[in-house]
C-alpha cells in the first residue's frame, strides 16, 4: 500500500528498468490487482522472464515490488515501528468498533512511511503519477492476463481510476492518511472510523508518524533487497 516508498526504491535506490513507465505500472500492479478481482493472486506475478514477451518491464516492476516487500517487512525498524503503533492503538480509546490491531498497525506504518517521504519531498507524488502513464494500462492488462492465464476485464478501469484519483498527494495532511486508512478498512470489510473514533484515528496517525524514520527505512530496505 506504500506506493511512494516502492516508487522511490525502484527508481532512486535501485537501477530502474526501461521503459520506465511500464516498470512503474508493473511495480504498483501487485497492490492494485486485487481491486480488479478478489480471486486474483498477486503473488503469481512474481515470475521469471517469459521468452514470448519482448517487453519484460512490467514483470521487472512487479518482481521489484515483491522483493521490496519481503525485505521491508523483516526490517527491525519496521517491526519496531509496528510494535509502537500497536501500543498507540491500545491507548487510542476506540469505542464501539472492532479494531484488528495487527491489520491497522501494518497499514498505518506503510501509509505513514509514504506520508513521511512526501513531506520530505513534496514533488515525489507528482513524479510518481507522471511515471504511472495511463498509456501503459492496456499493456499491463495484456501482460497480467498472459501471466495469470485469465481475462481481467476490470483491470484497466482500476488502473485508470487510481491514476486519476491522485489520492497519494493527500498524505501531506494527516486527514488524508486517515481517509486512506478508512478506505483500506472498508475494502477489507473492517469497521471504519467515524465520529469520535475519527478524531481518535487522527491522533493515532500523528503519533504513528513520530516513530517512522523514512530515511533509515528506505536505506535498510535497499540494502536488504
Amino acid at each position: 500500500m506504500n506506493f511512494l516508498a516502492h516508487y522511490l526504491l525502484a527508481t532512486k535506490y535501485l537501477p530502474p528498468v526501461e521503459p520506465l513507465s511500464c516498470y512503474i505500472v508493473g511495480n504498483a500492479l501487485p497492490d492494485l490487482l486485487p481491486l480488479a478481482s478478489t480471486r486474483l493472486r498477486p503473488a503469481a506475478l512474481n515470475t521469471p522472464p517469459h521468452p514470448a514477451l519482448d517487453n519484460n518491464a512490467f514483470r521487472e516492476g512487479a518482481v521489484a515490488h515483491f522483493a521490496a516487500d519481503a525485505a521491508f517487512h523483516k526490517l527491525a525498524g519496521f517491526l519496531t515501528a509496528q510494535a509502537c503503533i500497536n501500543e498507540f492503538i491500545a491507548e487510542a480509546g476506540f469505542y464501539g468498533i472492532r479494531v484488528r490491531k495487527f491489520f491497522l498497525s501494518h497499514i498505518l506504518a506503510e501509509l505513514a512511511l509514504d506520508a513521511a517521504l512526501l513531506r520530505d519531498d513534496p514533488w515525489i507524488a507528482g513524479d510518481f503519477y507522471f511515471a504511472f502513464n495511463p498509456r501503459e494500462i492496456n499493456g499491463a492488462m495484456r501482460w497480467a492476463e498472459f501471466i495469470l492465464q485469465q481475462e481481467i476485464p476490470a483491470l484497466p478501469m482500476v488502473l485508470a481510476r487510481f491514476a486519476r484519483s491522485r489520492y497519494l498527494e493527500s498524505y501531506q495532511d494527516n486527514a488524508g492518511i486517515a481517509i486512506g486508512i478508512n478506505r483500506l478498512c472498508a475494502r477489507a470489510r473492517q469497521d471504519i472510523f467515524e465520529g469520535a473514533n475519527a478524531e481518535r484515528l487522527l491522533n493515532l496517525v500523528s503519533r504513528s508518524l513520530s516513530v517512522i524514520n523514512a530515511t533509515d527505512l528506505m536505506a535498510a530496505t535497499a540494502e536488504a533487497v
